[in-house]
């Protein structure tokens, strides 16, 4: 048995600190059709100027606060994402792309978004799909719906999302509004939780 540390963005998120918001390694099944990336109705928070703030708890590092901001359009449904932290030296550029029913997160303008699926809209519980979080390729499943998280920045009607690493010791979880995004990640290493948002 083996601990893993694991990683999400936002998000939301953020997931979070640069090589963990790369996102990929999708199978097949969950493949959207050719030409369904762009503007989308399903992710009402992918709009520019909305910001995150969260505080983190780790094992390895000193508790902080990081900020998630979509900074601007790039074209139809994808968007430059910045994220600061006190953690960090500077600030780290991200994408995100919706995606038909998909929401996707690349470190580069480059990355393909078919392939890089981080969250989807409005997924059954027992939705499984493969995704890479902090350089470790795991599978996401939806556990729970309408599940209530309370943070300082107020109750959230949440999708409840586990990650697991083959082979790793822990299961991550994640609650994920469909309105708002990320707002909590418990983690055996990592915690996070929404303190504030502006939207």
């Amino acid at each position: 048995m083996r601990f893993k540390s694991t990683i999400i963005g936002m998000p939301f998120l953020a997931i979070i600190l640069i090589s963990s918001l790369n996102l990929s390694c999708i199978s097949d099944d969950n493949e959207p059709d050719e030409g369904v990336c762009g503007g989308s109705d399903h992710f009402p928070y992918m709009e520019e100027g909305n910001q995150w703030t969260y505080q983190l708890e780790s094992f390895f590092m000193a508790d902080a606060e990081m900020t998630v901001t979509i900074a601007e359009p790039l074209e139809p449904g994808k968007f430059k994402v910045l994220i600061d932290s006190d953690l960090i030296d500077e600030q780290i550029e991200n994408f995100w792309y919706a995606c038909g029913e998909n929401i996707s997160q690349m470190n580069t303008a480059t990355d393909d978004p078919i392939n890089n699926i981080f969250r989807k809209n409005d997924p059954a519980i027992g939705t499984i799909w493969e995704g890479n979080n902090n350089n470790e390729v795991g599978k996401y499943e939806i556990i729970d719906k309408n599940v209530t998280v309370t943070t300082d920045a107020g109750s959230f009607v949440c999708d409840k999302i586990t990650f697991h690493i083959e082979d790793a010791f822990n299961v991550d979880t994640i609650y994920e509004s469909s309105n708002y995004g990320t707002i909590k990640y418990d983690g055996i290493f990592l915690k996070y939780e929404l303190s504030q948002k502006n939207f």
